[in-house]
């Protein structure tokens, strides 16, 4: 009897280790699935993305959930309307006859350097939001309603921020001098100083994320043409 009473006492613990094990986990790939989702949309679409998977998730059991971007529920989110939003576009100076000559891996790595450094511009302003990057071409957004968390207060406080307490066209325009002067610190893979250009817009614009499977938030109208 005490066999077998200590039998199932040490299986008790060790479903009770598993179990929680388990739920620890579903929690870690719930909140890297959350902060993923966060990083590619604005704090307003994530939250509401979050939000209907979380609805979703009571009708499937916890074996069988998937926290992945496979296929979400959109809802209202497909189209918002902004208005006097400045949009800055940059490309590369030569980018393309580069490219020509030298291995697709160099590239890449050359674009990742150059994009990750526009990155940390982006982020010291809380009125600047990365669109998307094509090829050489890098995309920002300035005064688009709702898309970042960070409070004006605390931007002007922070040395490092480029405009925060400015109108959204010049936070865009300083944003772009400052990624002029990056670019040009950094050497192409074929040897040549790295040069951008850079060109703004301001105007509305139509905002959305669009499908459902790895879903993408864009921006239409005449102003991002």
């Amino acid at each position: 009897v005490d066999i077998s009473n200590r039998q199932s006492f040490i299986n008790k613990k060790i479903i009770e280790a598993l179990t929680k094990q388990r739920e620890k986990t579903l929690l870690q790939q719930k909140e890297d699935h959350e902060n993923l989702i966060h990083s590619i949309f604005p704090p307003m679409v994530a939250k509401d993305l979050i939000r209907k998977q979380s609805g979703q998730d009571l009708t499937v059991s916890q074996s069988r959930r998937d926290f992945g971007l496979g296929h979400m529920n959109l809802g209202s989110l497909v189209a918002q309307m902004h208005q006097e939003v400045t949009i800055l576009f940059t490309d590369i100076v030569g980018f393309t006859s580069m490219s020509q000559t030298v291995a697709p891996q160099q590239v890449m790595e050359f674009l990742h350097e150059l994009f990750v450094r526009f990155d940390e511009l982006v982020d010291r302003d809380s009125l600047l939001w990365k669109v998307e990057t094509i090829g050489d071409a890098f995309m920002v957004a300035s005064g688009l309603e709702g898309v970042r968390t960070k409070s004006r207060e605390l931007a002007i406080s922070d040395p490092s921020s480029i405009g925060s307490c400015l109108c959204p066209a010049t936070a865009a325009v300083l944003f772009g001098k400052s990624a002029l002067a990056e670019a040009r610190t950094l050497t192409m893979p074929n040897s040549m100083q790295c040069q951008i250009r850079a060109g703004v817009h301001t105007g509305d614009v139509c905002s959305g994320v669009v499908g459902t499977r790895m879903p993408r938030y864009c921006l239409f109208g005449d102003t991002v043409n």
